[in-house]
C-alpha cells in the first residue's frame, strides 16, 4: 500500500477490508479513507462520511503529519456539505491544534500565483460557520458572531450591473454593508429583521461580513426599548417620524412594520409606541424598529408629560400660551423653554371650550426643528 495522495481510489469493498485490518497498517488505511472521501463525500451521505471519519480517528497518530492535515481539510469540506456533522467535536477528538504542521499555519500560494487561506484559517472559518448555524454551540465570548438589524436596502451600479446592498447595524453601533445575495431571503424581504452575522477583520482592523443567517431574536432582544410618539408619516418616502421624551428624532421605514408588528397592524400619527433605537456610530441619522403599539393612557404615562398652566387663551385663533410648572430636564437636543404657544387642535373639541387662563393642563412636548432650522418647543398633545 502507499500513502500517496494521488494513488488509486479504493472501491467500497476494498476500503472496508482495509479498515477491518487497519491496525496492521494504520497510516495506509488512513490514506485510503482520505482518497475515498475526497472522491465520494458529496454523494455518500452524512452518516457514511461520519463513519469513515470515526474509523480514521481510531487509526490516526496524534502528531503533525500530512495525512492528519489532509483529513482535517476533508472534515472542513464535509462540514460545509452536511449540517449534522459536528465539526468541533471531530476536531477535539483529533486534538487538531497539536497536529497542525508549520505549513498548515501559513497562507498557501496557488498555481495562479495568488495567496489562499491556510488550513488553520479554513478551520477557524469553518468553526465560525458552525457556531453561526448552531447557536447552542456559541458562548458569550463568540465576538465573531454578531446580531445585527437590517436597516435599509440600496442599489449601486457596478460594472454596468445593478447591485443591491444592505446597511446592517449592531447594538454597539457598529455598521457594516452586506451584499443582498448573502441573505437567506429575497431582497424585498430583508429589511426590518435581525440576522446573526459572522464577521472577520483585516490586518488593518476593518471588519467585513462573511456569512449571514436568520436570527431567532426579535429587535427588542438585541436593542434597548424606548417609548416614542409618532409625530408624522411621510407617505411619499414611507418614513415614520418618531420622537422620544429626550427630543431625539428617529425614522422607521414603513416597509419594516410587517416584520416587527402583528399582521394587519396600522400605525398612525399621534400614536404612542415602543421602539428600538437603531443608531450607527457617527451617523446623525437615527433609525427605529417599532415593536409595539401602546394605548394612549399607557403611552402618556410611559412617555411622560409636563404639568403646565394656561397664561393666555385665544379660542378664536385656536391657540394658547402656557407656562411649564414641572421640572424641565436637560436634553441632548437643546433646551426646552419654560413658556411657549400651542395650538388647541391637539386637544379634544369639548376640552378646547374650557381653555381659560389659569387652567392646569398636561403637555406631551419635545423639541422639534422648525422651518427656520432652529429647535423649539413642539406640543404634540394637550390634555
Amino acid at each position: 500500500m502507499t500513502n500517496n495522495q494521488d494513488a488509486k481510489v479504493p472501491s467500497w469493498e476494498e476500503l472496508v477490508n482495509s479498515i477491518s485490518t487497519g491496525s496492521s497498517h494504520p497510516e495506509a488505511t488512513c490514506w485510503e479513507i482520505y482518497r475515498y472521501l475526497r472522491q465520494n463525500y458529496k454523494t455518500i451521505g452524512s452518516e457514511t462520511s461520519r463513519t469513515l471519519l470515526l474509523a480514521y480517528i481510531k487509526l490516526r497518530t496524534d502528531k503533525p503529519s500530512l495525512i492528519n492535515s489532509c483529513m482535517m481539510d476533508m472534515a472542513v469540506k464535509i462540514s460545509t456539505t452536511y449540517t449534522d456533522f459536528q465539526l468541533p467535536r471531530f476536531l477535539d477528538m483529533c486534538n487538531h491544534t497539536s497536529c497542525l504542521r508549520d505549513e498548515d499555519r501559513q497562507k498557501q500560494k496557488g498555481k495562479d500565483g495568488k495567496l489562499y487561506l491556510s488550513l488553520q484559517e479554513r478551520i477557524d472559518r469553518a468553526l465560525q460557520s458552525y457556531r453561526l448555524h448552531h447557536p447552542e454551540a456559541r458562548n458569550e465570548n463568540s465576538d465573531d458572531i454578531i446580531s445585527m438589524y437590517a436597516v435599509s436596502l440600496f442599489e449601486k451600479i457596478k460594472a454596468g450591473r445593478t447591485c443591491r446592498f444592505v446597511k446592517m447595524v449592531a447594538a454597539n453601533g457598529m455598521s457594516l454593508i452586506a451584499d443582498s445575495h448573502q441573505f437567506p431571503c429575497r431582497p424585498y424581504e430583508i429589511i426590518g429583521k435581525v440576522y446573526d452575522v459572522s464577521v472577520t477583520s483585516s490586518k488593518e482592523g476593518h471588519k467585513r461580513i462573511v456569512e449571514i443567517v436568520a436570527s431567532t431574536k426579535a429587535p427588542n432582544h438585541v436593542f434597548p426599548i424606548k417609548t416614542g410618539y409618532i409625530d408624522g408619516i411621510d407617505e411619499t418616502h414611507g418614513h415614520i417620524h418618531i420622537f422620544d421624551n429626550m427630543s431625539h428624532h428617529y425614522v422607521a421605514d414603513r416597509k419594516t412594520i410587517t416584520a416587527t408588528l402583528p399582521a394587519r397592524t396600522t400605525v398612525q400619527k399621534g400614536m404612542f409606541i415602543q421602539f428600538c433605537p437603531i443608531i450607527s456610530n457617527g451617523d446623525p441619522f437615527k433609525s427605529a424598529a417599532i415593536v409595539n403599539i401602546l394605548d394612549r393612557y399607557k403611552g402618556r404615562e410611559s412617555f411622560g408629560s409636563y404639568s403646565a398652566k394656561i397664561t393666555y387663551a385665544n379660542p378664536a385663533q385656536h391657540y394658547i400660551r402656557y407656562t411649564i410648572l414641572s421640572d424641565i430636564p436637560t436634553t441632548p437636543e437643546g433646551t426646552i423653554s419654560k413658556e411657549g404657544f400651542a395650538s388647541t387642535s391637539t386637544m379634544k373639541p369639548d376640552m378646547e371650550k374650557e381653555m381659560t387662563v389659569g387652567k392646569n393642563i398636561q403637555l406631551i412636548l419635545f423639541l422639534k426643528r422648525g422651518i427656520n432650522g432652529q429647535k423649539s418647543n413642539h406640543v404634540a398633545e394637550i390634555y
